[in-house]
């Protein structure tokens, strides 16, 4: 059986650069409008609702003021008279590059891909990558602090090693255990599948830094399971805790169950970080928070599309990024 032939070949290929090019704009404009509904991210914020907002005395009275040269409608503060769009006080103020070619890297960003991948794929330089990300990351900076686990929650620490504190020791071989090298995270998991992941220092922590960590984000009288380990003990008696106790064994069938969801939550986490080998410890932060910030849309991917979910939240959310 012949393959059909493409009656728009021959046009395609009798189009000039300029042609072409504006021709591929208009295919992907198509592509975002039956995918998201909008066509640039300032269409997109109107349609989740922004509303324009002074971003430097912050009062919500205004009126039209015209448009700027590229089209985006402009609105002057009754109070203070500062000129500004809607997305003045956003990560996508200013922006040069595409809607489809942002919502392309972050769809490619939602999958944990390697920027030297994203650079490839998308065709952009790796500065502007890495700038893109610390902009998306920004979004998400406080995200974990307002979150609340309840009902069942399993708590535990993860390790990674700190190569900066090798290497500034000049030590020749990696300590044993849980030395300072290490630095540690405290994760979290309830039953409804709420996470949560914080840095807690270096090395073994200690009850305090366990409680700080903590303390805001588990409901009183919920019930902790944990491996016993003494650390513990200070955030269950503050918070009225219920303890229930498996102590880490895995040739204990019991322990390998009954910790099972704390278990693969440690690994995910570590499969993850894995990815961005040389990441800069500063930063670790921030993949932490983008990792559980993934994780619930990924989790009511069902009811809401992942990639729709990121770009309310990324329209909607309020950050005056500055470049460091």
């Amino acid at each position: 059986m012949s393959k059909q032939i493409n009656p728009y070949l021959d046009f395609v290929l009798g189009l000039d650069a300029t042609q072409f090019d504006s021709l591929c704009d208009a295919i992907n404009q198509r592509k975002d409008k039956e995918r998201y509904g909008v066509t640039s991210f300032e269409e997109a914020a109107l349609y989740y609702g922004r509303k324009p907002i002074c971003p430097k005395c912050h009062s919500d009275k205004y009126h039209e003021d015209g448009h700027t040269p590229s089209l985006a409608k402009r609105y002057r503060c009754e109070n203070c008279e500062c000129s500004y769009t809607l997305l003045s006080d956003s990560i996508f103020n200013s922006s040069k590059i595409s809607f489809h070619k942002l919502m392309s890297y972050i769809q490619l960003m939602s999958f944990n891909v390697p920027l030297d991948l994203i650079c490839e794929v998308l065709d952009i330089a790796s500065n502007t990558a890495e700038l893109w990300r610390k902009k998306i990351f920004s979004t998400v900076d406080n995200y974990q602090d307002h979150l609340k686990l309840y009902n069942r929650v399993w708590i535990d620490e993860t390790y990674i090693e700190d190569y900066q504190v090798l290497e500034s020791n000049n030590n020749e071989k990696h300590p044993r255990g849980l030395s300072k090298t290490k630095i540690c995270i405290v994760v979290a998991i309830d039953s409804s599948k709420n996470m949560l992941a914080i840095i807690c220092g270096h090395g073994k922590p200690s009850s305090k830094r366990i409680y700080t960590a903590l303390k805001d984000h588990i409901i009183p009288g919920s019930t902790i399971i944990h491996d016993g380990d003494n650390s513990h003990k200070y955030l269950i008696d503050a918070l009225n805790l219920k303890s229930e106790v498996y102590i880490a064994n895995t040739k204990d069938s019991e322990y390998i169950k009954n910790m099972a969801m704390i278990n693969n939550m440690c690994s995910w986490l570590k499969r993850y970080i894995w990815r961005f080998i040389g990441m800069e410890v500063v930063n670790l932060q921030s993949y932490l928070n983008w990792f559980i910030y993934l994780h619930r849309c990924k989790r009511d991917n069902e009811k809401w599309p992942k990639s729709n979910r990121i770009l309310r939240h990324l329209v909607l959310e309020r950050v005056k990024f500055r470049r460091k």
